[in-house]
């Protein structure tokens, strides 16, 4: 669980610093860079920021388990596909309402 939370504060901090630097350039990665280090270190429940309320253990397991393999990781375009690169906005919610009316004629 730890890891998928990882990956999705780290792709937040990505598209917040899109905010201000639009192209993946040296300012870019190292704004991203400090954003990431900031939110570690102000994360109350980051390993790395966490102060202990007592001597007792806790349980930390050997094997992450992410989600069964459901989630995967990759390189994505938020708010879009390849498939619809070019097309106008009219285009794609039409192809959109065809796929859903293929999809539910299957069921």
């Amino acid at each position: 669980m730890m890891v998928l939370m990882v990956a999705i504060r780290n792709v937040l901090c990505h598209e917040l610093t899109h905010n201000v630097h639009g192209p993946h350039d040296s300012n870019f990665w190292s704004l991203c860079k400090k954003l990431e280090k900031e939110v570690i270190q102000l994360d109350p429940f980051s390993l790395q920021s966490a102060h202990a309320l007592s001597k007792d253990e806790y349980y930390e397991s050997e094997t992450e388990e992410v989600d069964g393999g459901a989630w995967e990781g990759g390189t994505y375009t938020l708010g879009g596909d390849a498939a619809h690169e070019g097309l106008s906005r009219r285009d794609i919610l039409a192809d959109a309402a065809m796929r859903r009316m293929k999809r539910d004629k299957k069921q």
